[in-house]
């Protein structure tokens, strides 16, 4: 009887297991594979053994690769603070644009300036400018926050290169003229106002007197349209209203309870509108 050779054996073998289904080989190739790796182990780790010695990887000391991993951390600190102050200038940039568009005379100039300090005033807050009168800045001016919000008045004690804002909120600031304008009709070209008289109510908010049968809405935006205050002023954003409730004692009128459109808290940069020539 003739002998069949090992190698059509094997070959043979191998045939059979590449046309048998996956799910009949997968149960025990596995275990398979590692019995026959056994014996060449110890080749394979002779020869990672040989190679390491052959071409030696670069020895890196504790102290130097301290030194990277701090430079990377320093240097990718430096990134976030460069995108942290594009993103501050690009909100400048943003505020400059509004406050301009307003300006309909082309006499008024705009200071950037950056909170120092921040306070309670008179149920409001108080901010205090890192410019003054170098800047051109003067008590009365108004203070913007986002292009065509007010956050307030420079007060009176004006320094050389410091000033102070005096929020709409706090009870020295006074009475203000202005007009609401319902939400539905923000961006119209001939949208209805209704005039009212604000008030701060010395606890953070504002207040008008209103006619309850007025359209007057949470939601709606208030605006100043004030004789005695700067013309940069006028049709600027002071608040917006949260609630309108009846009066107690006048049950025909109502009351607008209104939320001011900037938050002291979170206010960080500000444009001053310096109108030259001493029309403000």
């Amino acid at each position: 009887m003739r002998r069949i050779p090992p190698i059509v054996i094997a070959v043979t073998f191998v045939m059979l297991l590449g046309v048998m289904p996956a799910r009949w080989v997968a149960p025990w190739s596995s275990d398979l594979s590692a019995v026959l790796w056994v014996p060449l182990a110890p080749l394979a780790h002779a020869g990672t053994s040989v190679r390491v010695w052959l071409r030696p990887g670069e020895r890196v000391s504790p102290a130097v690769d301290a030194g990277v991993v701090e430079e990377r951390d320093r240097y990718r600190g430096l990134w976030h603070a460069e995108q942290i102050r594009v993103q501050e200038l690009e909100k400048r940039l943003r505020a400059y644009e509004v406050a301009a568009k307003s300006s309909r005379d082309g006499s008024a100039r705009f200071a950037a300036a950056s909170v120092l300090t921040r306070s309670s005033s008179g149920g409001g807050f108080a901010l205090r400018l890192n410019c003054g009168s170098r800047q051109g800045i003067a008590a009365g001016d108004v203070v913007l926050f986002g292009g065509d919000a007010i956050a307030g008045r420079v007060a009176p004690d004006v320094g050389s290169v410091t000033s102070t804002v005096m929020s709409v909120t706090d009870r020295a600031s006074g009475r203000v003229d202005g007009y609401i304008t319902p939400a539905a009709q923000e961006g119209a070209k001939r949208s209805e106002s209704i005039a009212v008289q604000i008030v701060p109510d010395g606890r953070g908010q504002l207040r008008a007197d209103i006619d309850l049968g007025s359209a007057v809405a949470p939601g709606d935006t208030v605006r100043v349209r004030d004789p005695a205050w700067p013309q940069g002023a006028q049709g600027m954003r002071i608040g917006i209203v949260r609630e309108v409730r009846r009066k107690d004692a006048q049950p025909l009128r109502g009351e607008a309870l209104i939320d001011p459109v900037v938050d002291g808290a979170s206010v960080g940069e500000v444009v001053v509108r310096v109108a030259d020539g001493g029309q403000r």
